[in-house]
């Protein structure tokens, strides 16, 4: 999705049958490398869709597999250059996770004396998934408080609406903990019902034709759950035409930008309930891999308040430092970060904190497709990150 949807080379026109190149790419900037995955979805072919991967555990398998197999065997000029992790949305979990697995290997790797096949410098995440219970927390600053100290229109939700929910936040993070220390599956889908049905029904109520949009604030629902074109529109025509098909080396292949039926295999299993903060814990405290967090204020879904949230109480060694940092604006011109404020064509981005291993930054007019909404933003921000390295 990310591919022709914000980071990309190019973005498919409204007619469904033509694209345009994409300023801002971020492939002016490294080798990108888009995978679908876990394996059956997108263009990716399993032959029985029952073997699909429905654990991190068993997704990031395949994942590392093939990214050795790209470094060593088909690009060995690849072979030691650093690699940054990326994904959007779910792939918040998957990037936490797949860092975790492939640091970790790797560490045993070399204490075996083996070659190391991959380089982690960082892992950069977009609206992404970590722990739903503090998305929970998050609908009540979303909805209830001006969270961006910047006047904006505050409550959105009745007095009687913010008042239940404020008093459930307690025993939802009574739970939320509960969930963090044990892993244990059944306690964390309670944990995520109970916060579900103490806070979210509140927004949830309203997620119908003319509501809230889950992904963007700024739109009213269209149709519920996705509330808009986003599953099967331009892009998802473009890619079911037979003459795109026959230029990729597929015929009549059925592709979804969303896979539901993996969703829901997701569900079934239960671990998609387990939130990835022991895996960011382990990411900061025991490697020194960067990580880099991006969102857009009008997610609603995966709502700014509630990753602010997460990631000040989010426990490593560096997180009294982290939390006592403030937040400032971040302006961009011209698709790069500037700190001259005054100068010609300079427009806020957003407001950012954070320190040489963890940041986060938000940004402003964008909902849970980000990099769509805002791709010089979020290229500025690509930039100025990659810059380091």
């Amino acid at each position: 999705m990310g591919l022709f949807m914000g980071s990309g080379p190019c973005s498919v026109n409204r007619d469904g049958n033509s694209t345009k190149r994409l300023e801002y790419s971020w492939i002016d900037q490294a080798n990108v490398v888009y995978i679908d995955q876990p394996v059956g979805v997108g263009f990716s072919q399993i032959t029985d869709r029952d073997q699909i991967a429905v654990t991190l555990k068993q997704g990031v398998q395949d994942v590392y597999s093939f990214l050795s197999t790209l470094s060593h065997d088909v690009f060995p000029e690849l072979a030691g250059r650093p690699w940054h992790i990326t994904g959007e949305s779910m792939g918040g979990h998957y990037v936490t996770a797949y860092t975790q697995y492939i640091a970790s290997l790797e560490r045993e790797n070399a204490n075996k004396g083996l070659e190391p096949r991959i380089n982690i410098s960082s892992a950069v995440i977009l609206d992404g998934y970590i722990d739903a219970t503090r998305q929970f927390v998050g609908y009540y600053d979303f909805f209830c408080t001006d969270w961006a100290s910047d006047g904006r229109k505050a409550p959105l939700m009745n007095a009687t609406a913010c008042a239940a929910m404020e008093a459930a936040i307690p025993t939802c993070e009574v739970m939320a903990t509960r969930c963090r220390e044990s892993y244990d599956i059944e306690i964390c889908r309670a944990a995520n019902e109970v916060c579900e049905e103490t806070l979210g029904k509140y927004f949830l109520d309203g997620v119908r034709p003319g509501g809230w949009d889950p992904y963007d604030s700024r739109h009213p629902c269209e149709i519920p759950p996705i509330c808009s074109n986003l599953a099967y529109g331009p892009t998802w025509k473009y890619f079911n035409r037979n003459w795109v098909q026959k230029k990729l080396g597929f015929h009549n292949f059925p592709f979804n930008l969303i896979d539901f039926d993996m969703g829901e295999r997701w569900e079934n299993d239960g671990h998609i309930h387990l939130p990835v903060t022991r895996e960011l814990t382990w990411i900061l405290d025991e490697t020194d891999i960067k990580v880099l967090f991006i969102n857009g204020n009008n997610d609603i879904i995966i709502n700014t308040p509630g990753q602010m949230r997460m990631l000040d109480e989010q426990p490593w060694k560096g997180q009294a430092q982290y939390q006592s940092l403030g937040y400032t604006d971040w302006h961009f011109s011209d698709g790069e970060v500037t700190t001259d404020v005054e100068g010609w064509g300079v427009r806020r981005g957003g407001f950012w904190k954070g320190t040489d291993r963890l940041r986060f930054y938000s940004v402003d007019e964008a909902g849970h497709l980000s990099a769509y909404h805002q791709p010089e933003a979020i290229g500025a921000i690509l930039r100025s990150w990659l810059d380091e390295y």
